[in-house]
């Protein structure tokens, strides 16, 4: 049996979820560093506009500006996450670097796919082929694989270095 766009995911197609459906931001997503916090966060709800805007029908050039946008975000989120690192000595560093590089070029490459699409070509929602299937996977790569997973590996080396506040009593 081969799966297509149409499939569901539960009751519902999962390329007419909401990102926010399917995740939340919040705390449970803190490295308890504000600065990164913050960062995260934005990176996150850009994202997730992305993916919402083009869903419900942005054209493929404003797709490509903020696909533009998010680079840049992420580059200089990662620039200053790396020196905080780097800073605190943190022992994983360079395995932490090369997982930036690989969602750059990740993102870079989808980047690099919008400029194939014409702008006639526009196609909101629609299969798990286009662009706003690869932006969703993208942003849930992002919150759920890297933050959740990867930065909350040096929330302990934060507090140690007295860089981030050591979590609430009772927080998850």
């Amino acid at each position: 049996m081969s799966i297509t766009s149409q499939e569901s995911f539960g009751r519902t197609q999962i390329q007419n979820q909401s990102i926010n459906h399917l995740i939340q931001w919040g705390d449970h997503l803190s490295v308890g560093h504000p600065e990164i916090d913050a960062q995260h966060k934005e990176i996150y709800e850009f994202g997730t506009e992305i993916y919402e805007s083009w869903r419900d029908g942005v054209r493929v050039g404003e797709l490509r500006l903020a696909a533009d946008r998010l680079l840049k975000l992420l580059r200089a989120h990662f620039v200053y996450e790396e020196r905080l690192l780097a800073g605190i000595g943190y022992a994983d560093l360079k395995q932490h670097v090369a997982e930036h590089r690989s969602m750059l070029k990740e993102l870079q490459g989808m980047r690099d796919h919008f400029e194939t699409i014409g702008d006639d070509d526009d196609s909101p929602g629609g299969s798990v082929l286009s662009p706003n299937w690869s932006v969703m996977r993208f942003i849930l790569g992002f919150s759920l694989g890297h933050v959740m997973t990867s930065d909350m590996n040096y929330c302990q080396s934060l507090i140690a270095s007295g860089k981030a506040a050591r979590p609430a009593e009772g927080a998850a």
